[in-house]
């Protein structure tokens, strides 16, 4: 018996799985690396910082339930800085990329076309090059906006046709997507899984409020009342901790039968995400005027779902309910930044992207 288990810890520590994951202090990339750590896996995050994010408090969230001796690693570097990349890539020598190393708001994507070709097109494709190379399976998170406003009330399965992408941040995208279909027509042994997330929602070591159902609970609290414009207009949504779940589902099998999958939880319009936040928070619900976005859409995951046996269950207001305690507890800081400003503010502004071999790498034993 005592050999039996001797044996799986050692097969288990052959197969532990190595995470090197870019904009690794992003919305997603921080709250990825936090479970992953919990589970005992290794991880690199590779993060230019270009929001000036508090990289020492995000730190010590991250690795605040990391189990074991877990390796950790944190590289400053840009998906554009090839060299830095590759050599962090054969250093590091992980099992997955995860591939959120991107701009990820529409508006500063607008704001800045070129820079948003740069980042979320040309470096991309290198980031993809370079996992193909090097033979590394990776993950790539598209969006499911890319299904844009649809007139009709229905489902949008990966498979139906697209419209004319109207935003930068859809546009590069869809070219990202079509980059990839075209490099796994060409070598169909390169491992690369494509992901439209419905829009995300939840708490991570860097909270992004301007999400919607984010930001909906910032005004209830902050302002007693959501104005809600295009109440009618469907929006698909998950919970950060489901969609985390549901990469892990395809880690942990390894393998998959599509190239693109939808995966989101809630098909609801924006109407019904301010009353249940209204169910948690007291406050008002009031008409806005019409911003620009002009987004109305449901999607089907089924997919997905069945083929990974996954099953987001986490009620909206549950997830609302920790997005509004944390609000609360936080709420004098957030009033002092003005989000609108920050969001659509030059990028130059924010271009302190740090181009040196930066390695913090904890004791393993602490």
């Amino acid at each position: 018996m005592a050999k039996k288990t001797l044996s799986t810890i050692i097969k288990k520590m052959k197969n532990k799985e190595r995470f090197f994951i870019t904009g690794g202090m992003g919305y997603l990339g921080s709250q990825f690396a936090k479970e992953a750590l919990k589970k005992g896996y290794d991880i690199c995050l590779y993060d230019s910082l270009i929001y000036e994010q508090n990289s020492s408090r995000m730190i010590k969230e991250i690795l605040e339930n990391k189990k074991g001796a877990t390796e950790f690693k944190f590289i400053i570097g840009d998906t554009r800085n090839k060299d830095l990349l590759k050599s962090s890539l054969e250093n590091f020598k992980p099992t997955y990329v995860l591939h959120f190393g991107e701009l990820s708001s529409v508006y500063a994507c607008n704001h800045n076309p070129i820079f948003t070709e740069n980042i979320n097109c040309k470096a991309s494709k290198q980031v993809i090059d370079l996992c193909e190379e090097l033979n590394i399976p990776i993950l790539y998170n598209s969006t499911s906006s890319i299904y844009g406003t649809q007139k009709e009330s229905r489902l949008m399965k990966e498979e139906d046709a697209l419209p004319e992408q109207t935003d930068y941040y859809c546009r590069y995208k869809l070219k990202m997507e079509e980059y990839i279909k075209n490099k796994t027509d060409k070598n169909p042994n390169f491992k690369i899984i494509v992901f439209r997330p419905a829009t995300v929602f939840g708490l991570s070591p860097r909270f992004r409020i301007e999400l919607l159902p984010n930001h909906f609970t910032y005004l209830a609290i902050s302002r007693k009342v959501i104005r809600v414009s295009e109440l009618n207009a469907y929006r698909a949504a998950i919970d950060i901790d489901e969609l985390i779940q549901g990469y892990f589902k395809v880690i942990e099998k390894g393998k998959w039968k599509h190239l693109i999958y939808n995966i989101g939880h809630h098909n609801i319009n924006k109407g019904e995400f301010a009353k249940g936040i209204q169910k948690v928070v007291k406050c008002d619900i009031g008409i806005a005027p019409d911003i620009g976005d002009l987004r109305n859409l449901q999607i089907d995951c089924s997919r997905f779902n069945k083929e990974f046996d996954f099953h987001p269950n986490i009620p909206y207001e549950k997830s609302i309910k920790g997005v509004a305690r944390w609000i609360e507890d936080n709420l004098e800081n957030l009033e002092k930044t003005n989000f609108v400003e920050f969001l659509n503010m030059p990028l130059s502004n924010w271009h302190k992207i740090c181009q040196s071999n930066v390695s913090i790498e904890p004791s393993q034993n602490k």
